[in-house]
Order: structure tokens, then sequence, then C-alpha cells
């Protein structure tokens, strides 16, 4: 599957909770230099009153389906999805910076890459990255240190205490 099939499935099982934009483009800030983010989405009103966010967020897609050279692919996703943390993205006119940006990758990488992805990500959660999954009966969660969000259909789990807040310098 390539990465914009993986989008597009992912545009798919979002849509009911979330208002998806794609390709997204943007501005970081250090340079100036132009960025662009496979999706931001938003939460819909129902998921805003479970307590999830009510800003823009990012969701940045990668494919890999082997294990030779993708450890680094994966340090380089996450090290974009920490810089897009920092961007700001046109939508319908305004400027918008994400609350935070997750990463999304098929549910079947080797487990020497799930293991790095993860190590990865405890760094980029001081970056404001997390991770986007699904569970085995559908459900989609968000990830942090711990679960941000989750659907339990036809509920929502929020835990508003683990949304990461921004942080410059020392943390």
């Amino acid at each position: 599957m390539s990465e914009s099939l993986l989008t597009a499935d992912l545009m798919h099982r979002l849509a009911s909770d979330f208002e998806l934009r794609r390709e997204v483009r943007g501005v970081h800030p250090l340079d100036g230099d132009g960025v662009r983010i496979d999706l931001m989405a938003r939460a819909k009103p129902h998921l805003i009153e479970c307590g999830f966010t009510d800003q823009w967020f990012g969701i940045e897609c990668k494919w890999a389906d082997r294990i030779g050279g993708t450890t680094s692919k994966t340090t380089r996703m996450v090290w974009q999805c920490i810089t897009y943390a920092q961007s700001t993205f046109t939508i319908d006119g305004a400027s918008i910076r994400p609350a935070f940006v997750v990463v999304y990758t098929p549910d079947s990488l080797h487990s020497l890459i799930e293991q790095h992805l993860n190590h990865l990500l405890a760094l980029g959660l001081y970056g404001n990255v997390g991770r986007l999954y699904f569970y085995r009966d559908g459900a989609w969660g968000i990830k942090f240190a711990n679960i941000y969000a989750r659907a339990d259909f036809p509920r929502y789990y929020v835990n508003r205490s683990q949304l990461p807040k921004r942080r410059v310098g020392s943390v």
C-alpha cells in the first residue's frame, strides 16, 4: 500500500469523528521554509463535548513495508512531525499552529521498527508528537505518554491531562 492510499484509508476511517483537510501547506517559523502535512484534523462537536480539544492537529502518514532502511525513515518521520508541530498551516485563510501532531503507520510494522518508533516518540512527546493507531475492533486511539483519546463506540474516552503542553528550552 502506498502512503497516498494509507492516507485515503485513514481519512475514510476518521471521517465520522473529525473534520479533515488533506495536503495542507504551511511555513516553518525558523527559516520560513514551506512545509506540507498529510492531514490536518479537528474534532467534530460530539467529540469536543466529550473533552477532546477543539484545536486543529496534524497527522503524518508513513508506509513502511520492509525492515531495510526503515529505522532511518522512521527517525526522519518523527523529526518531520516535531517540525510540523512548530509550524503554522493555512486553513480557510487563517494561520493555524497545530495543538499536536500524530504519526500514523500501518499496524503491521516489524517489531524492531515498532520498538525504534516507540523510543523516538518518547522524545517526540516533548515536541508535541504522539501516535494515532487503531484497535482490532476498528476504534481509533491517540497516545502520547499515555492514552489521550480513544473511540469506544458509541462513546469516547478523553484524558485531557495527557494532552501535551508546549515546551521550549528546559522541560
